[in-house]
């Protein structure tokens, strides 16, 4: 018994695009915020004691949305966060302790960061993203 198949193209190219949009769907559903971090959050220099918020801010958005709005003289080293221009807005997203973003200028990458509480003010949540201390400016609880 002989069969006669008779494969198109067409066929694997559409499956093929298929399975690409249901990983391009996954990664999507995996790209989750954590609501704890939306909010304003902006630069505090921990090595003085005058402890002021700087005009280096991160909004991170609770629709997976971020606005970056950075002063290199007021950063330590100025190239702390070196990925994010000076004015950058993009999507950002977490899992595990990394914060990752795809900015519209620069691509995606990821910063490390960990959650902790100011170590003079009372009550001030912070954010540690690649070593630099970004206080709320949003009335986040201590962590």
């Amino acid at each position: 018994m002989r069969f006669n198949i008779q494969l198109r193209p067409g066929f694997f190219l559409s499956a093929i695009i298929g399975l690409l949009n249901l990983q391009v769907a996954a990664q999507t559903e995996a790209q989750q915020i954590a609501p704890e971090l939306v909010g304003k959050w902006c630069f505090i220099n921990l090595t003085t004691t005058d402890d002021a918020l700087t005009n280096s801010c991160l909004s991170l958005n609770s629709d997976g949305t971020y606005e970056a709005t950075l002063d290199r003289a007021s950063l330590p080293g100025g190239t702390s966060v070196p990925a994010l221009q000076d004015n950058d807005y993009g999507k950002w997203w977490v899992s595990g302790n990394r914060i990752f973003y795809q900015s519209n200028v620069n691509g995606q990458g990821s910063f490390v960061f960990q959650k902790i509480n100011h170590p003079r003010l009372d009550r001030t949540p912070m954010i540690v993203i690649n070593g630099v201390g970004f206080a709320s400016a949003s009335g986040h609880e201590p962590w």
